[in-house]
């Protein structure tokens, strides 16, 4: 394996009976958190060997995120991680803005006390790791808050939508928010507002909220995103 292909999925290897799942998960997570480089192609069988199975789960679980838009052949070659672009991003900050907010207002009116309360637990936990400055945890951690809004909506296609979109955000968000105590508390004091707003009940002021903490959102991932590369 070359030296672009090493240590591609991080830490364990598959070892039990779901190695399509498995392997799917794997792989999208290094893709997600950048460990695949989208200047490289990489074989399948340097896949295969550093999950430690064989060829047809593996393919399978990259036919289905080439499906997702992750992914593309190369022919004869090997996989090869899609780039996103700055159209992508700003299609899919728009997406958020508008479906997200529809969450909130809905989780406000329709979510059960159960589901309230396990937003608010996810601030607590949020909160209570803001000063590890572990970016990968916090957003693990940002985006189920996002997925408990989405769930407590009680509308399943806007759930699945968002799912799907807040995994795509994560190619592009700027990691660096969660490394800066100083940003971070003023993420959390966003997301904590539209909590305690679904929390009370009130439709449009968590729908307001969400709008805001978006469009902040926007303008942070948006504003590093020209500063990185201006000539695209």
């Amino acid at each position: 394996m070359s030296e672009c292909q090493s240590d591609l999925l991080g830490t364990g290897k598959v070892h039990t009976a779901s190695y399509k799942s498995q392997a799917y998960e794997l792989i999208k997570d290094a893709i997600l958190y950048n460990r695949f480089r989208v200047d490289a192609i990489y074989s399948q069988e340097a896949i295969c060997n550093e999950l430690g199975i064989s060829r047809t789960p593996v393919r399978e679980a990259l036919l289905e995120l080439q499906k997702e838009g992750y992914v593309s052949f190369a022919r004869g070659k090997g996989v090869k991680v899609v780039p996103v672009t700055k159209q992508d991003a700003m299609d899919i900050l728009e997406s958020r803005i508008f479906l997200e907010s529809h969450n909130a207002r809905l989780a406000a009116e329709r979510g059960t006390a159960s589901e309230k309360q396990a937003i608010m637990h996810c601030l607590i936990e949020l909160k209570e790791n803001l000063s590890t400055l572990d970016s990968r945890l916090l957003y693990r951690i940002d985006h189920q808050f996002h997925r408990l809004v989405a769930d407590a909506s009680h509308n399943r296609w806007f759930a699945l939508q968002t799912s799907l979109i807040l995994d795509h955000y994560l190619r592009f968000e700027v990691k660096s928010v969660y490394n800066n105590s100083i940003d971070g508390k003023l993420v959390y004091k966003e997301h904590l507002t539209i909590g305690e707003e679904i929390l009370h009940s009130q439709p449009e002021k968590a729908a307001q909220a969400m709008l805001l903490h978006l469009s902040n959102s926007y303008t942070r991932t948006l504003g590093e995103i020209w500063r990185r590369s201006p000539e695209q």
